[in-house]
């Protein structure tokens, strides 16, 4: 490991070198104690940088110096239109793997240990006079979160060691930046959207579900059991075969149906089009229902004898469970 705390030196100029690019003639200091250090290297040792018998530096602090040091290098490098950097963040809904390239000039200009509020930051990157985001270097001290959730900006934690492995390429151990979609997620949501806009059903009404958050109404797709278009559905807090009034304003197509499977009346999703009630079981609780996962009353019972899929369970072991009973009994 001591080889990858010292992986870089401060040259004559004061800029950072890899090990990889130093050279014998040149002299190098250490990035946190910056007494000098002795390049080695050889056709069988792995070349790296070594402090001298009497140094009393902290190799910690050394990682973190030049981590910190190398994160502001790079976005120097992007405001200088010569470096993209990779950002690499989970998918909102999915959580897949989701990169963000931050092109040149993303950013314009980049400080070290920025005060923000009563907060200091490792490297903060600016968009002009503006802080476009803060980038905090992990390596024996995690964002608590206090600080996370008091920093009134966008920001990121990298670790250490990866930042000295690969400067251009962020993955953070914690953020709080803009919710980020891979593109499949990308495509239901617009599929959601677009057929609740069809029916005249308004955005303020719901949240889609690939926005993996809770509102009063979450939507989700479905074709009609009946006419065979694709509508939109709603899971809300009490289903499913919820009997007590849904919270308002609700979407128009939710409505109190009587269902002679359920044996009696309860709140579901209706079809915009043909108007025929959605069984909550195809819903929300076969194992191909949109709303599977979602929270769940466990109340909610059939008023007489019928097929009610829990969930996690599908319509057709639930099926080879009722014949087996059945045979059972012959």
């Amino acid at each position: 490991m001591d080889s990858l705390k010292i992986p870089y030196g401060l040259n004559a100029a004061g800029e950072l070198v890899s090990v990889l690019h130093a050279t014998k003639n040149e002299s190098y200091d250490c990035p946190a104690c910056r007494s000098p250090l002795t390049h080695r290297a050889g056709p069988v040792r792995t070349a790296h940088f070594a402090h001298q018998p009497s140094a009393t530096c902290n190799l910690e602090s050394a990682l973190h110096i030049t981590a910190k040091k190398l994160i502001a290098d790079a976005i120097h490098a992007n405001a200088a239109k010569n470096q993209s950097i990779q950002l690499i963040t989970a998918c909102h809904c999915c959580t897949s793997e989701v990169v963000t390239i931050l092109k040149p000039q993303t950013f314009t200009s980049a400080q070290e240990e920025v005060s923000i509020t009563d907060y200091v930051c490792d490297v903060v990157g600016f968009r002009d006079r503006a802080i476009a985001l803060a980038v905090e270097i992990f390596n024996t001290h995690k964002v608590d979160a206090e600080k996370g959730s008091k920093l009134p900006v966008h920001w990121i934690e990298l670790n250490a060691e990866d930042v000295v492995k690969s400067p251009n390429t962020w993955r953070p151990t914690q953020h709080r930046l803009k919710p980020v979609f891979c593109q499949e997620c990308k495509d239901d949501t617009n599929r959601i959207y677009a057929s609740a806009d069809k029916w005249g059903i308004a955005r303020n009404l719901y949240t889609p579900i690939t926005f993996n958050q809770f509102s009063a109404y979450v939507a989700s797709t479905i074709e009609c059991y009946k006419c065979k278009e694709t509508v939109p559905v709603f899971w809300w807090d009490g289903v499913p075969f919820c009997e007590k009034t849904p919270p308002e304003p609700k979407p128009p197509t939710v409505k109190f149906r009587d269902s002679q499977r359920y044996g009696g009346a309860y709140w579901a999703n209706t079809c915009p089009k043909c108007k025929a009630l959605q069984g909550d079981n195809f819903v929300f609780l076969f194992a191909d229902a949109p709303f599977l996962h979602m929270p769940m009353s466990e109340n909610a019972e059939p008023k007489k004898s019928g097929v009610t899929v829990r969930s996690g369970q599908s319509a057709v072991s639930e099926f080879v469970n009722i014949m087996t009973r059945n045979i059972g009994r012959y």
